[in-house]
């Protein structure tokens, strides 16, 4: 009896060594979780080991959540011949594939955005399967409440409106995250936005969008990516739509940041003009009243000569900007074109042109890189 208690002793350690090497990955307490069935249910908070070896080893993890916020997944001191990534699934037990990814691979730590409770996937493993470690990982998941009031807010048909003069806390989390903003405006004038205790490392950048649900596509930009502070002009009344990342993607924050949204009046009665085709008619001596704003604003007029003669610009009550004016005509080979008539010259300015001859005069800021609100005034003589 006691030689066959012995055989059955080593047929259990015999049994739980085979079942311990089971799978590809060979270490850590929630193996075999090589596949989502697999995966290893974790609780919140609390590190648990995981190994990548050997070469190829991926492991998987699930997760209970209750509501909407971040899952952030982090991971202890990792062995340097490893460089982790983790990516984010929803399993599919009664379909043909079982993974819905719902995030793919970034390097650890990562996060993502949960937009209802329920139980979550993740799978760890080195970014190029050609690495493996004999060495114990930890890794710890978090959950996050969610800090942002505007999510979910990724495409334009969650876009929630805000109100001009308004001041809402967008925050840049996760990585790539993006938010869409809605403001409802009643008439031709300016759309400016301003930040405010931007957290370190991020760079946000907001694009101005037009939304037609039936239109293909259905998102229509005007205006394209721009660091802050920065202004749209706004044509006409309506619902105009506002993008924010941050600039590269690549960096996030749990701190929201303050983004002040504000709307200008038209101060130049000629715009709309920033193409040739609604120039706005000049005459000489007419004394107008204009603004460049925002940044990268050009302007069109048009002037008819009677005669050969001598044009001079001056402008006075402008600063901030750097006014630069040029002339142009139509070109004869294609009739939707511009060529050039001089080249560009800072106000004051003289032209020699000839007689009974259109010319589109163009004035803009020098470099593009200034605008100001303020409105000046240009002589023509």
């Amino acid at each position: 009896m006691k030689r066959f208690g012995c055989l059955f002793v080593l047929l259990l350690i015999f049994l739980s060594w085979i079942s311990g090497c089971r799978g590809k990955g060979g270490g850590g307490d929630k193996e075999p979780n090589n596949s989502i069935e697999e995966a290893g249910e974790i609780t919140l908070d609390e590190s648990f080991p995981m190994k990548i070896n050997p070469k190829g080893d991926v492991d998987w993890f699930k997760v209970g959540l209750s509501e909407q916020g971040y899952l952030k997944v982090q991971a202890g001191e990792c062995p340097e011949e490893l460089n982790l990534e983790i990516s984010f699934a929803l399993y599919k037990e009664w379909e043909g594939e079982k993974e819905n990814k719902i995030r793919g691979w970034n390097r650890l730590p990562d996060a993502l955005f949960i937009p209802e409770g329920g139980t979550y996937y993740f799978v760890v493993k080195d970014d190029y399967d050609d690495a493996s470690s004999e060495k114990t990982i930890q890794i710890k998941a978090s959950f996050l409440k969610e800090f942002d009031p505007f999510e979910p807010n990724n495409t334009p048909e969650e876009a929630k409106l805000v109100e001009a003069g308004s001041i809402v806390k967008p925050a840049v989390y996760p990585i790539g995250d993006v938010d869409w903003l809605k403001v409802k405006l009643e008439a031709q004038g300016y759309l400016v936005l301003k930040t405010n205790n931007v957290p370190e490392g991020i760079m946000p950048e907001a694009s101005y969008m037009l939304y037609n649900e039936w239109a293909d596509p259905k998102v229509k930009e005007i205006r394209s990516w721009k660091k802050f502070p920065n202004a749209c002009f706004i044509s006409d009344s309506g619902e105009y739509f506002i993008k924010l990342h941050d600039d590269y993607d690549d960096a996030l924050s749990e701190t929201p940041y303050d983004l002040k949204i504000e709307f200008l009046e038209e101060m130049d009665k000629s715009e709309p003009n920033d193409k040739f085709g609604n120039a706005k008619s000049i005459n000489r001596g007419d004394t107008l009243t204009l603004a460049i704003f925002p940044v990268g604003d050009r302007d069109y007029y048009k002037i008819k000569t009677t005669e050969s003669e001598n044009l001079k610009f001056m402008a006075k009550g402008f600063s901030e900007i750097v006014p630069e004016i040029k002339l142009m005509v139509l070109d004869e080979n294609n009739p939707n074109a511009l060529r050039e008539a001089s080249a560009w010259k800072r106000l004051p300015a003289d032209f020699e042109v000839e007689g009974d001859k259109e010319y589109f005069v163009l004035l803009h800021d020098d470099y593009d890189d200034a605008g100001s609100p303020e409105a000046f005034q240009l002589i023509v003589e």
